[in-house]
Order: structure tokens, then C-alpha cells, then sequence
């Protein structure tokens, strides 16, 4: 039978275990209410003042979608064209990699 420290140390072990899963997986969706809604707006259209105010890319229609590649908008997203801010420095490249995926579920038909 385990003793009082090493059960209390077990279990932490799995509490910290389950947490992994979390830290693994960024949510694309609220890093882009985060970053990205102020000038692209949440539907992606650009519709804001601040979007229209920087020529903020409407990001839901489906023909920009067809001609940028995840890489373009992994570019994007660490480059930052215009007046959009990079985020190289400030997003983890897996927080990087779910914006491309949340900028890609804003497609509109």
C-alpha cells in the first residue's frame, strides 16, 4: 500500500498529466477574438472601423481563401503586412499554427 507522500505525489502527477492535453492543443478560436477580431471583425469580414480604417483583409471570402495557401497566412500571421502587427515574437508556433486553421474555418461560401 503506498504511503501518504507518495500517493499525494501521484496524484499530482496526474493532475498535472491530464493538464498537458490543454497546453498542447492553443484554441485558434479565441487567439483570433484575441488578435485578430479588433480590425478583421469575429465573422472575418473586415467590417470593423478599425478594419476599415487599416485595409484590413476580408478574410472570410472564399476566393482570398482559394489564392493564399496556410503558408501565405502563416507568413501573414509572423510577417505582418501593413499595419497588422507580427506576431513571431508574441505567439507560440502552435498558437501560430491554430490562427491559420480559425482564419481558414472563417471561409463563407
Amino acid at each position: 500500500m503506498l504511503n501518504k507522500p507518495a500517493l499525494l505525489g501521484l496524484l499530482g502527477a496526474l493532475t498535472f498529466s491530464v493538464s498537458l492535453p490543454a497546453l498542447a492543443d492553443p484554441d485558434g478560436q479565441q487567439l483570433y477574438r484575441q488578435h485578430c477580431a479588433k480590425c478583421h471583425a469575429a465573422d472575418g469580414r473586415a467590417n470593423t472601423l478599425r478594419g476599415w480604417l487599416y485595409f484590413a483583409q476580408n478574410l472570410s471570402k472564399a476566393k482570398w481563401q482559394d489564392n493564399n495557401s496556410d503558408n501565405d497566412i502563416l507568413d501573414a500571421i509572423q510577417e505582418g503586412p501593413g499595419a497588422m502587427p507580427s506576431f513571431a515574437d508574441k505567439l507560440s508556433e502552435a498558437q501560430q499554427l491554430a490562427l491559420v486553421k480559425a482564419v481558414r474555418d472563417l471561409r463563407k461560401p
